[in-house]
């Protein structure tokens, strides 16, 4: 049987299929906006968590100021490659590796991070060996201390261009849980972003380090009123 040729652009359209599957966020039946860039909805979020939307307005005054870069999410474009979740899946990962290196015996509470631009939430849990990351979840677990922040915020700690301590106190990052718990978590990981160690350097969250992921994929193609909140807020 002679094979079957299909025309370049056909060809061209399915390698882009796969490869933006292949970096699909997650199949566990619920979506953030790095899938869907409509499905994002905020308004809920600050009723378990009050004022929680302020950090929206304190990451818009940091970029202003030229303190903080522009989310990759809010930038335009189509992301066919799934890059923007793959950047913002590494920073995520190597702020869960900050965690675990500044780690101490004492803290046992799973710490869950929302991203607001896509609404992307992520869970980092306290384990013998460190932190165990787990992005793209359907939200906070009870008594979690949960983090509320913006993409460009943990890309800037994780590529050692800003401490949490800092985002704590400028406003761009907020926190939900007991206020011990709160207190007790600013004074231990305050330093997380100053010092990256023997850490791996996290590449450029900027539009050139996104282009550039982009040109690469082209050549090979809380509180207790967030208790039962599972939702993704998508």
């Amino acid at each position: 049987m002679r094979p079957v040729r299909y025309p370049k652009r056909t060809v061209v359209l399915v390698m882009a299929a796969a490869g933006f599957i292949a970096w699909a966020p997650g199949s566990e039946g619920f979506a953030c906006g790095y899938e869907d860039p409509k499905s994002v909805s905020r308004g809920s979020l600050s009723w378990g968590y009050p004022d929680s939307l302020h950090v929206i307005g304190a990451i818009s005054r940091e970029v202003a100021a030229r303190r903080l870069p522009q989310a990759n999410f809010n930038r335009g474009g189509v992301d066919l490659f799934g890059n923007k979740f793959g950047l913002a899946k590494k920073s995520l990962e190597q702020f869960g590796a900050m965690l675990s290196a500044a780690s101490t015996e004492s803290w046992t509470t799973s710490v869950t991070i929302v991203l607001l631009e896509p609404m992307l939430w992520s869970r980092f849990e306290p384990t013998a060996e460190g932190f165990r990351t787990a992005v793209h979840v359907s939200g906070a677990e009870d008594g979690d201390l949960v983090v509320v922040t913006g993409e460009a915020v943990i890309a800037e700690i994780a590529a050692g261009h800003l401490t949490f301590g800092e985002a704590y106190a400028r406003g761009v990052a907020r926190l939900y849980g007991e206020d011990a718990r709160i207190a007790a978590f600013v004074l231990n990981y305050q330093r997380v972003g100053a010092d990256l160690g023997t850490l791996e350097t996290a590449p450029s969250r900027t539009a050139a380090g996104l282009n550039l992921q982009n040109r690469s994929a082209a050549r090979q193609s809380g509180t207790a009123n967030h208790r039962g909140r599972k939702s993704c807020e998508c």
